[in-house]
This record gives structure tokens, C-alpha cells and sequence, in this order.
């Protein structure tokens, strides 16, 4: 019984080994993970094997899911209630016969659905696109012999080899590494490259911190490896990443759910219009499908038909608006929708940093600090410094052309470029420099030793070894310091830890910190690069500090958005110290000292949790895509309206699921193009503050097109409603205000929305997620200027009853009184709070809207053959004159309001 159970016991020891080595390859040895695969490393998989393998695991390549149709998109434009009930007044037409009315409303639901259709046809390829990068080839041992394949081909237990500048072309434990680094900032937005290596992590280790591991879309940037296939296609890291972007839904826009709610109000108010018109005619003993027509009638002067086109219009003119400002949108309701954006979840590499390497800071070992900022000079004749730049320039394999441009190319390690270009920028030749000291042998960087040695010929025949690498390996080698040019002393222990605590100073503003030193040799002295006398007595020169600096115009931009009320969110994959450090000196948000939380204080957070410490928290570092995409998610839930930036394969679900998603269009991978809604041509996070401010201020004119259509068409319902209660004849037939609403509406809506944007649209906070379009102040705004309205058309059109009788005469000046107050109101919809008279002629469209329509109402008077459609008749003096004071009577009326709520406000009264 014993042998039997110590039997079993090791059986289920191998099968947890090999769970493990199946989960997680990045924490089970090379020797181990190649037991769990069946394959010998430098044979490789056999035939018969690979085809095995190819059945049970599929084909290397992200699944492809199916895109919408084009029938689905054309659907989407017209599912919405006020589509619906405009549908719905087409087919009442019909019915009823009006053929000409019930095509000129079919004219403008397929006009509006043409435009969305035509702006969202390229939405929604994000897979295809991550389909497209991923593909690649690959060098691979199989047969024992090695072969070049198409990455789709890979399965996994496939030993690939790569070399700097291959594609990763799927997920991979390493089982070489020689100096290896790969560039993985696509995928964990972490700027610097990773140095890899074949040492097992933890369990619980980050994706960006399993070094061991290689992923599909990465890229080698030096050195070599080889490494054994782990996962293929969709079971990849970005295979998940698919499948978040796939399943993420597409989020209702704020203007839509507005819209939607406008038009269920709509619904019931049209409703209940015809239902007391109906009831009031019947009762004083009027035919019932006489006043069923009439209910149809006012319920169409009730519906604002030119709203959804306008509307479309207006978000289309943004678009042109926002094309010309390097922001390309992508889906017309995203114009809006980053106007009304709380808070903005931004990447930090590439969108708020410059994505490249940059030296910050030299500590001399004299205790000297030179900061290399953009517009500090650096010092002359600095000797130390000199000597501590030639050594970041000749202990270095980064390749270096000065163009006749005054531009450096460099070619190599981001880390060791930015070493080149910092040299450039003291005035240092970097050519002279390396002809000067040619290269005799070297040691390369390696992540055991973590320093690079190079040995040079020096001008007198001597010899100099240039030393770099991490504080701790070269501290651990030098003997000795240099104060100046020319003084030495001792390296101490009390030296030894002023340095150390410099390097964690420097580590601790997000800087990576390299020391740089040297060492001497006499002419007589022989020895090789790799003997023990080459491997102590450095002189430390002091040490270098860089990072990938933020942009620019970034910290103008950050204020902006604080001002404007909107939050700012980091949500990187860098490290913490980095991340922390570029929010602290861009003060995102405002604040001296940000909060900055580590991906794993989220571990266990449902998303109250999380929306509590996004709303508290600043930075979020070492991220993954899921944690991304729950920050979102729950921010959404607390009812904030979300923008999220990006530009790598590891922001793509994050983008598909916010309210608005922002790719970057330079630095941007197609991943993050396809699934964004906007993506900014200039990679310029101060764009989308103007985005920003374009789509408040679209949003403010769209109010303005509400308020004019809305307490315009009530007004046309109370006159026709009043007059036939009185018992007045119909002031206006059905095709009269199918004509006013949809072919005069619609140039002074345009014309408003092309009304600048003024300083203020950017000095309020933005509007609430769960505020009605029409609040309960602009309701009765609405109300009581429509009573208004609806005043002075009764009152022209009584006049011309008494003056002409009932029937067209009367029901033209009725209709022109109608035209008069919707062209002087318009000025009145400008501002609710400013005169109508301020800045006049700062929008000339106004005139010229009011221009086309007066010109519109002049050719339904005088071309015969559209004055017979309309029942119009020429006009007399007197008409014109009651119709020219229609204009002015609603400017004059609403300034003295306007005057007198000012004054309230101003005296408290």
C-alpha cells in the first residue's frame, strides 16, 4: 500500500507540474516546461506532431468575428421614438392622402439615415485589425533542422529563435537569452524596452513583469533568444485582447439617450394634443373624422420633423470642424458626446509623454546635478561632465548620423540613443569622439551582471575601459571617485551610500538611472577584457537619470480640463514610481502630490469600489487591459461619461467601451485606431481639449435649435388650437407646416448651429449624465415664449380674418406671421441670459439664413406653381407691415426680459 501511494502521490505531483507549466510557463523552469510540452529543444517537433497539435489547437491567428452588415448599420440610423413617430405621421399622411406631405417627411428620415450611415460605415473592425497585425513570420526549429514559416503556422511546442528586429509571432517561454530586450510598450504601455532572461517569476507576477516570457505583437530590439511556443492565436495575451474588444458593448451616446427621452415625451404630448382637439371639436358638434384630420394636423405642426436631420447636420459640420483642429471623427454622436465627458482616462506613454527615451538629469560624482531640460543651456568646460558624456557615447552600441539638417538619426536601444542625442545636445562629436577612441573588444550588457564594458585605444597609446550599467554592479566595481577633472578619492563606504541614496532619489522621480565610469590602463598593461584585474578599480563618474518626458503642450492642456471640470486619470502599464513621477510633474489634476495606486490594491475591487478610487485617485500603474476595462465600466455606472485615450493594443477594449474612445493617429497601432470613435492626427493631448470645447459648444447650439424649433412649433399648436376653439377657420393646412418645418426651419437652425463658441463654455463644469434636454427652467422658458408666439400670430392672422374673411388671404398672413416671429425669435435663441443685439454680427450665417428664408417665403407667394401646392396669395402694404412687426415684437418682448432677470441677478432682487 505504501509503494502505491507514493506511486500516486508522484503522479499527481507531475499533473500539477504540468498545470502549472500550462497556466503559467513564466513560473516553472526551462527544464519543466520543456517535460510538459514533450519536446526536445534542439530537435523540435516532428511532423506527425505538429499536425496533432494544429488539430487540437487550431491555426495561429486571432479569431475572426463577424462585422456588421451594412444593412445593420444602415438599420441603426433609424432606431429612435422620434424617427419612429415621424414614421409613423409619413404613414398617417398616406393614409389620409396627403401623398406630398407623407413623401417630403420619407425625404428627410432617409436623408438622415444616409448621412449616419455614410460616417459609421469603417466602425467596428477592431479584430480585423488586430488579425492584421499580428501576422508575421517566424524562424523555427522543427526536424531538426530550422526553417523559416508563416507565424500562422506555429503550435504550440514549436522552438522559435529570434534575433533583434523579429515580430514576436506568438506567446513564448524563453529558454536563451542573450542580451535580450524586447520592446513592449503596445502591450503593457511601458516605454522602456524589457530586458529578458530565462529565471522563473512568481505566480502572481504582472504581465509586465514576467521576464521570461515572450508575447505575440511585441517586438526584439536587441540580442537573441530562443524560446518554446506557449499559446497561439486567440488563447494569446492579445488573442484576449480581441476577445475584450469583440465582447465590450458599443455604449449609448448621452445626446442619443437625451433624444430618446425627448422623443417619449414627444410621444405623449401629440398624443394627448389630438386626443382634447378630437374631444373639444366633438363636443361642440363637429364631425369626427372632421376633427380627427385636424388632430393629425396639429399633431404634425406639434413634431419638430427637421430635428433628427438638423441634428445629424449640425454633428456633421462639427466633424469638418474637428477634421480641421488634426481630431478625425469617426462616428457623428462622438462630437457631442466629448463635450459632455467628466473625466478623461488617459494612457500616459505616447499621449501624455513624447514616447522616446530622454535624458533628465547628470549627478556628477562631484555631488553636481545638471539638468538637460529643453530650454536649459548645458554648462562649458565641464571636464567631469565631458568625461562622464564620452563614456555614455563609447560604452555603447547605439548607431549615430548627423544629417545636413542639424537632425540626428539614431539606430538602436531607446536607452542608448537617448544616451547619443544628450551627448549631441552638449556639442559633443559623436564620430570624432568614437575615431578618437576606436573600440578594441567589449563585453555586452547582461541582465546577470546588469553593466556593459568596452575597451578603446587612446590617442597616446594607452588604453581607457568604458563601464555602464545599473548603480549597484558598478558601484560594486569601483574603487575610487572623481571631484573634478584631475582630483580622486577613495570610494568609501560613507561615499558608497550617498551615492546609493542619490540613485534612490533619482529612481524615485520616475527616472532610470545608469552609472557611468572608467578606467585606465598603462601602456605595459596586457590584460584581456574577461580577466579578474578587468573586473575592479573604476573610478565612478556619476550617474545618468532619464525617462520618457511629457509633451510639451500637455500641462497647459491638463489645466484646461481641470478648469472645465473634468478629471484626468492615468491608467498605464508602466511602473509605479514612473508613472507617479510624470503625474507629479505635470500636477495632474491640480494637486503637488497625486495619489497613485499599484494594479494589485485592485485585486478584489466590484465596481462601486472602483469608481470610489477613480474618484480619488489619480494614477493607476501596472495595469492590465481587464483592469482598464473595469475602471471604465465602473465609472460608467457612476453615471460619468467617459473619454479614454490610447494608442496601443492594450487600450483597445478600454476605447470600445468608453463613451468616447481617442486613439493616437501617429503612434497609434491600428488596433487602437479601429476601436477608437476619434482618433487625433497630431498625437496631441491639447486637441482634445479643443474637441472638448468644440463639442460643448455643438451641444449648446444644438439647445439652441431645440429652443427655437420647440417654442416655435408649440406656438403654431396654441394659434390653431385657440382658433378652433373660437371657432375660427384653420389658420394654416397641413402642407403649410410641413412647409415651415422642414424647408424654413431648417437654415436658421444652421445658422445657429455655427454660432461661435464663446470663452464660457470652457470655465463650467460639464453637464450632468442624468440631466433631461429639457430641464424644468428651460420647459417653461419654452412654455411662456411659445405663449408669446402663439400671441402675435392670433393676433395677425384675427386682423386679417377681419380685414379679408376666412380663406387664403387670411391663412397667408397667418403663415407669414408664423415666418416673421421664427426669423426674430432666432436671434432671441442665441443666448438666454445675453441680448440679442451682443456681438451682432459675429455669426454672419444669421443674416444670411434669414436672407434665404425670407427668400423662400417670397417664392411661395410669387412662383405660381409653388403658390398653388401652398394655397398662398400675393401680399398688400398692410401685410407686409403686420408681417415685418412679427419679426420685431419677439426681440422686443424677450430683451425687456432678458433686461429684467440680468438686474435680478445683479441687485439680488
Amino acid at each position: 500500500m505504501a509503494v502505491r501511494k507514493t506511486a500516486l502521490m508522484n503522479i499527481t505531483t507531475i499533473e500539477a507540474t504540468n498545470i502549472d507549466a500550462a497556466i503559467f510557463p513564466y513560473a516553472v523552469d526551462v527544464v519543466t516546461i520543456l517535460q510538459a510540452q514533450a519536446v526536445n529543444p534542439a530537435v523540435g517537433l516532428k511532423g506527425d506532431e505538429v499536425l496533432a497539435r494544429r488539430q487540437q489547437f487550431g491555426a495561429n491567428a486571432l479569431q475572426t468575428i463577424r462585422q456588421r452588415s451594412w444593412a445593420s448599420i444602415l438599420l441603426d440610423q433609424f432606431l429612435s421614438l422620434i424617427i419612429a413617430l415621424l414614421a409613423a405621421a409619413a404613414l398617417i399622411a398616406w393614409a389620409t392622402g396627403d401623398t406630398v406631405e407623407a413623401l417630403a417627411i420619407a425625404f428627410v428620415l432617409f436623408f438622415n439615415g444616409l448621412v449616419g450611415f455614410a460616417t459609421e460605415w469603417q466602425a467596428g473592425r477592431a479584430l480585423d485589425a488586430l488579425r492584421r497585425q499580428s501576422r508575421t513570420t517566424a524562424r523555427v526549429r522543427r526536424d531538426d533542422k530550422e526553417q523559416e514559416l508563416d507565424a500562422t503556422d506555429l503550435v504550440p511546442g514549436d522552438i522559435v529563435i529570434l534575433n533583434a528586429g523579429d515580430g514576436v509571432p506568438a506567446d513564448a517561454r524563453l529558454l536563451e537569452a542573450f542580451n535580450l530586450q524586447v520592446e513592449e510598450s503596445a502591450l503593457t504601455g511601458e516605454s522602456a524596452t524589457v530586458e529578458k532572461n530565462i529565471t522563473p517569476v512568481s505566480k502572481d507576477a504582472l504581465l509586465a513583469e514576467r521576464r521570461a516570457m515572450l508575447y505575440l505583437g511585441t517586438a526584439v530590439v536587441a540580442g537573441r533568444g530562443v524560446a518554446i511556443v506557449t499559446a497561439t492565436g486567440t488563447d494569446t495575451e492579445l488573442g484576449k485582447i480581441g476577445k475584450l474588444v469583440a465582447s465590450a458593448p458599443n455604449e449609448t451616446t448621452p445626446l442619443k439617450r437625451r433624444l430618446d427621452e425627448l422623443g417619449r415625451r414627444l410621444v405623449y404630448a401629440v398624443l394627448a394634443i389630438g386626443a382634447i382637439v378630437m374631444l373639444a371639436g366633438w363636443l361642440r358638434g363637429e364631425s369626427l373624422w372632421l376633427m380627427a384630420e385636424v388632430g393629425i394636423s396639429l399633431a404634425v405642426a406639434a413634431i419638430p420633423e427637421a430635428l433628427p436631420a438638423v441634428t445629424t447636420l449640425i454633428l456633421a459640420l462639427g466633424v469638418l470642424r474637428m477634421a480641421r483642429q488634426n481630431a478625425i471623427v469617426r462616428r457623428l454622436p462622438a462630437v457631442e458626446t466629448l463635450g459632455s465627458a467628466t473625466i478623461i482616462c488617459t494612457d500616459k506613454t505616447g499621449t501624455l509623454t513624447e514616447n522616446r527615451m530622454t535624458v533628465r538629469d547628470y549627478f556628477l560624482a562631484s555631488g553636481e546635478v545638471i539638468k538637460l531640460a529643453r530650454e536649459t543651456p548645458v554648462p562649458e568646460n565641464n571636464e567631469l561632465l565631458t568625461r562622464a558624456l564620452r563614456i555614455s557615447v563609447l560604452c555603447n552600441e547605439a548607431s549615430f548620423n548627423q544629417q545636413e539638417t542639424d537632425e540626428a538619426q539614431t539606430v538602436g536601444d531607446p536607452t542608448e540613443t537617448a544616451l547619443l542625442l544628450a551627448a549631441h545636445k552638449t556639442g559633443m562629436d559623436i564620430g570624432q569622439t568614437r575615431l578618437n577612441y576606436p573600440k578594441l573588444s567589449e563585453i555586452p550588457f547582461a541582465a546577470v551582471t546588469k553593466r556593459m564594458l568596452t575597451l578603446h585605444q587612446t590617442k597616446e597609446g594607452a588604453r581607457l575601459v568604458a563601464l555602464k550599467g545599473g548603480p549597484s554592479a558598478v558601484l560594486d566595481i569601483c574603487t575610487q571617485y572623481a571631484v573634478d577633472g584631475n582630483n580622486i578619492l577613495p570610494l568609501d563606504e560613507a561615499a558608497r551610500k550617498t551615492f546609493l541614496v542619490a540613485n534612490e532619489a533619482m529612481a524615485e522621480r520616475g527616472l532610470r538611472v545608469l552609472a557611468l565610469a572608467e578606467k585606465r590602463l598603462n601602456h605595459n598593461d596586457e590584460a584581456e577584457m574577461g580577466d579578474a584585474p578587468m573586473m575592479e578599480g573604476y573610478c565612478l563618474l556619476g550617474f545618468v537619470g532619464m525617462s520618457d518626458p511629457p509633451r510639451a503642450e500637455v500641462p497647459a492642456a491638463l489645466e484646461s480640463a481641470r478648469q472645465a471640470g473634468i478629471r484626468v486619470v492615468m491608467l498605464t502599464g508602466d511602473q509605479l514610481n514612473t508613472a507617479r513621477a510624470i503625474a507629479k510633474e505635470l500636477r495632474l489634476n491640480g494637486v503637488a502630490e497625486p495619489r497613485a495606486l499599484h494594479a494589485r490594491d485592485l485585486i478584489g475591487a466590484d465596481h462601486a469600489l472602483l469608481a470610489q478610487l477613480a474618484d480619488s485617485t489619480d494614477v493607476f500603474a501596472r495595469v492590465s487591459p481587464e483592469d482598464k476595462l473595469n475602471i471604465v465600466a465602473a465609472l460608467q455606472q457612476a453615471h460619468e461619461i467617459v473619454a479614454v485615450t490610447g494608442d496601443g493594443v492594450n487600450d483597445a477594449p478600454a476605447l470600445k467601451r468608453a463613451d468616447i474612445g481617442i486613439a493616437m493617429g501617429k503612434r497609434g497601432t491600428e488596433v487602437a485606431k479601429e476601436a477608437a470613435d476619434m482618433v487625433l492626427a497630431d498625437d496631441n493631448f491639447a486637441t482634445i481639449i479643443k474637441a472638448v470645447a468644440g463639442g460643448r459648444t455643438i451641444y449648446a447650439n444644438i439647445i439652441k435649435f431645440v429652443h427655437l424649433m420647440f417654442s416655435k412649433n408649440l406656438a403654431a399648436v396654441i394659434a390653431i388650437f385657440v382658433a378652433i376653439v373660437v371657432g375660427w377657420p384653420l389658420p394654416l393646412l397641413p402642407l403649410q407646416i410641413l412647409w415651415l418645418n422642414l424647408v424654413t426651419d431648417i437654415f436658421p437652425a444652421l445658422a445657429l448651429a455655427l454660432e461661435p463658441g464663446g470663452t464660457e463654455v470652457m470655465q463650467r463644469p460639464p453637464r450632468s449624465s442624468q440631466a433631461a434636454l429639457l430641464s424644468r427652467p428651460f420647459v417653461i422658458l419654452i412654455l411662456w415664449q411659445a405663449v408669446m408666439l402663439a400671441a402675435i400670430i392670433l393676433a395677425g392672422y384675427a386682423w386679417a380674418l377681419k380685414t379679408y374673411g376666412g380663406g387664403a388671404h387670411a391663412r397667408t398672413v397667418a403663415l407669414l406671421t408664423l415666418v416673421g416671429v421664427q426669423l426674430g425669435h432666432t436671434f432671441n435663441c442665441r443666448s438666454r441670459t445675453r441680448s440679442a443685439f451682443a456681438d451682432l454680427f459675429s455669426n454672419p450665417f444669421l443674416w444670411l439664413a434669414a436672407a434665404i428664408v425670407i427668400g423662400l417665403q417670397l417664392l411661395a407667394l410669387y412662383l405660381p406653381p409653388l403658390a398653388r401646392v401652398l394655397a398662398t396669395t400675393p401680399l398688400t402694404k398692410a401685410d407686409f407691415v403686420v408681417t415685418v412687426s412679427s419679426i420685431f415684437l419677439p426681440i422686443l418682448i424677450v430683451e425687456a426680459a432678458k433686461f429684467i432677470a440680468r438686474r435680478k441677478q445683479i441687485t439680488g432682487k
